[in-house]
């Protein structure tokens, strides 16, 4: 090795490896099952699915690790690096074509925030710490120290976020917001805050706090005036989550209708499409975070099944519903899906094209009964089932999918944190409309809550006829079948009830129908881009 390679090298190794030994060494490393923390934390990939199962196992670890992996996980969060030592490890990189960035504090940033996330509400004693790196100086931290707070779910979350909102720094105040956004329902004292947001000039800062009120959906009396305003933004993006986070209010918000039926600018295709959404979301009864009834003007209904053990009545619901044209909606947990029994059952639904979403892989009970109505459950294992439900439905029938991923929650039974959680994965939760007994189809002679057929029926014949709107918009719920234990199946009752709504002139259609625009000429017609200003 001739001499000024050598010279590199040495830079080298006192530049880099000599403070990277000294970070491993600063702080006892705890460790679980023979491996360091640090070592479980690089197996936590969440974007990366050929690594899941690796992902599940480190979670588990570092939550076994417990409070003891705090120290070091605040150490991660503050490790700095030189503009000398970033710049060998990029020349380094460069002449060995491998990849070094783990030893650089943004992959330590990372890793750290991942594994406060692991350790959620058992992290809590970090919090002071991770407030005086969120308001201190090295601005490069602060995201994934913001993310590391949001994962831990403390209730002094919010007050540090709103904190942060003071922040000279745009991207400091875009990450409080965000995050803030993430809490959703846990953040509603962040509303008055975010709504002065608005009034900034900066159109980024102003469209994310405009997305953070549609996800936290609360305070409708301030939230919704100020967001009618901001579908009046010289910037097209802010008015396009101005009516999409208006549509998260459901008919809290239906004094915006006039407004934004005023709004479709035929220039902008985001604004039109995000408007147009809007207009029938207002439309739509909201409660905690679920939608439980479409608009009611039109004459249409969504007929929703769920199914887990039991499909003696499908024969039936599916001969009804092809007698008069109608479609439905499928809701099948897991436990369904993979029963050898309904496998052909599953590919005529398809087939026939009615609606199939998840109901919970193996049915589980997300809250207690009570009034409370307390969460059982972690977030991730919710998530872990909710894909488990989905991975195992049948691929699609051709229909887009894009703002029709609806969820039915297992014993038609949760709350607001459940309706959270389920958009933050990515899908819209729905509930039955109250107001029949519809969906104690399931019950038996023995059970203390039995509802025989006669009563099933007539409540929805009254409903029908009492209800000022009847049933239009309504999501009627009923199981695909009831088991041994009911002799008095409602099944039977399909063909008189079809027969009756139908003569009432109800359509019958899939909630994704139920729930979405009309589709129109000027949707297929093409836009062109708004040149208007963006600022």
């Amino acid at each position: 090795m001739n001499k000024p390679l050598r010279n590199v090298f040495v830079v080298v190794l006192a530049t880099v490896l000599v403070p990277a030994f000294w970070f491993a060494w600063s702080t006892r490393e705890p460790a679980y099952q023979g491996r360091t923390l640090t070592a479980w934390l690089r197996d936590i990939e969440p974007n990366n699915p050929a690594a899941v199962g690796r992902g599940v196992q480190a979670q588990q670890a570092v939550r076994q690790i417990g409070s003891n992996a705090i120290p070091r996980l605040l150490q991660l969060l503050r490790a700095h690096d030189t503009k000398l030592k970033t710049d060998i490890v990029t020349w380094l990189q460069d002449q060995s074509g491998k990849y070094l960035g783990d030893s650089l504090a943004s992959a330590r940033w990372l890793m750290a925030a991942r594994g406060f996330r692991a350790l959620g509400k058992e992290g809590e004693s970090a919090v002071p710490e991770l407030r005086k790196i969120i308001l201190g100086p090295d601005l490069e931290s602060i995201p994934y120290a913001i993310d590391a707070l949001e994962g831990i779910g403390s209730p002094q979350g919010v007050p540090i976020l709103l904190e942060t909102l003071e922040s000279a720094s745009p991207s400091a105040r875009l990450a409080a917001i965000t995050s803030l956004a993430n809490h959703r329902g846990r953040a509603t004292t962040a509303v008055p805050d975010l709504v002065k947001v608005l009034a900034t000039r900066d159109f980024s800062v102003r469209a994310q706090a405009v997305r953070a009120l549609g996800e936290i959906a609360a305070q409708p009396e301030l939230t919704v005036p100020a967001l009618i305003r901001c579908l009046s933004d010289t910037n097209g993006n802010v008015r396009a989550a101005a009516a999409r986070s208006l549509g998260a209010f459901g008919t809290n918000a239906i004094s915006a209708l006039p407004a934004l039926r005023a709004a479709t600018d035929g220039f902008d295709e985001l604004v039109w499409r995000s408007v147009t959404f809007a207009s029938i979301r207002v439309q739509c009864e909201i409660h905690e975070g679920a939608i439980i009834r479409g608009p009611k003007d039109r004459r249409q209904l969504a007929i929703v099944f769920t199914g887990h053990e039991f499909a003696e009545g499908a024969e039936t619901i599916l001969a009804e519903l092809a007698r008069h044209h109608g479609r439905a909606s499928f809701f099948l947990t897991g436990t369904f899906l993979t029963n050898a029994q309904f496998t052909s059952l599953t590919a005529r639904l398809q087939d026939e094209r009615h609606y199939l979403g998840p109901h919970s892989d193996q049915h589980l009970l997300y809250c207690d009964w009570d009034a409370a109505h307390t969460t059982r459950i972690r977030v991730d294992e919710f998530q872990a089932d909710l894909l488990a439900n989905v991975n195992k439905l049948p691929g699609s029938t051709g229909e887009p999918r894009r703002f029709s991923r609806y969820f039915l929650p297992a014993f038609e039974h949760y709350n607001r944190e459940i309706a959270d959680w389920s958009r933050g994965a990515g899908w819209t939760l729905i509930n039955f409309t109250p107001g029949t007994r519809a969906n104690a189809d399931y019950t038996g002679e023995a059970d203390k809550n039995f509802v025989p057929s006669q009563t099933i029926y007539d409540s929805i014949v009254v409903r029908e006829r009492d209800d000022p709107n009847g049933l239009n918009g309504f999501i009627l719920l009923l199981h695909l079948g009831s088991g041994p234990g009911r002799a008095d199946k409602f099944h039977l009752r399909f063909g008189e009830l079809f027969d009756y709504l139908a003569g009432r002139g109800y359509e019958f259609v899939r909630v994704d129908e139920l729930l979405r625009p009309m589709r129109t000429l000027t949707e297929t017609q093409g836009f062109r881009r708004s040149a208007g200003p963006n600022r």
